[in-house]
């Protein structure tokens, strides 16, 4: 079990990051922008000090994070086997348990060698993008989207970045998401409510707006 946060404010952050610490505390990883333009990516064993960490407090900053659970024990902790995930263009968050990992390997991207399942949704955009064409307008990047997650099957919630055009995106199937205003976590919070299954949103700075539906099959309730 592991849990995603974002907001528009360093503070919110904080806190929502210490919400999903209960769903995870193996592994840090955050990843701010600046007006959709320089951004960075933290990595962290543990929890995040941030009394020793340089995060800029500007309006116009958005922050993503997510608080990692391992799927498997005795696994060490390593930059590569940790969120947030990042092939090409793409860097992704996961909550959840992907139950097709091994076949979407063995159809779409053989040579991938990363053992969390997680690790397998950028490598599939960025293989999609090659494949289908690259994402020239916000029109091919949604396409591109909603055609990797549907192909994902068990549970999920996720924040994607483009880094090329620094859109941000979240989607969920499953796995529990909620949103009030520009804050969202894996952890409800008072008078935060769900996001709903099956539709992809874009996240700015002024909180979620619906993009797109896909089709989606929720095996359990929630995770």
């Amino acid at each position: 079990m592991c849990g995603i946060y974002c907001s528009n404010d360093l503070s919110t952050f904080e806190v929502l990051q210490e919400a999903n610490k209960k769903r995870g505390n193996f592994s840090t990883g955050i990843f701010h922008c600046y007006n959709k333009a320089n951004y960075d990516i933290i990595k962290k064993k543990g929890n995040i000090d941030w009394n020793k960490t340089n995060i800029p407090i500007e309006k116009g900053c958005l922050y993503l994070g997510h608080n990692q659970a391992p799927t498997e024990t005795g696994r060490g902790w390593k930059e590569e086997t940790s969120h947030p995930f990042w092939v090409g263009d793409w860097i992704v968050a996961h909550n959840g348990v992907l139950t097709n990992f091994n076949e979407l390997i063995d159809d779409y991207v053989p040579m991938h060698d990363n053992p969390v399942d997680s690790s397998i949704i950028p490598a599939l955009l960025d293989e999609f993008e090659y494949t289908h064409g690259p994402c020239e307008d916000a029109e091919t990047e949604v396409q591109n989207i909603l055609y990797t997650i549907e192909k994902l099957k068990g549970t999920f919630a996720l924040w994607i970045v483009n880094i090329k055009t620094m859109n941000i995106y979240i989607a969920r199937q499953g796995s529990t998401l909620f949103y009030k205003d520009s804050n969202i976590s894996s952890v409800k919070g008072l008078d935060y409510k769900e996001v709903s299954q099956g539709i992809l949103y874009n996240f700015s700075y002024e909180g979620l707006t619906e993009i797109d539906g896909f089709v989606y099959d929720s095996p359990f309730l929630t995770l």
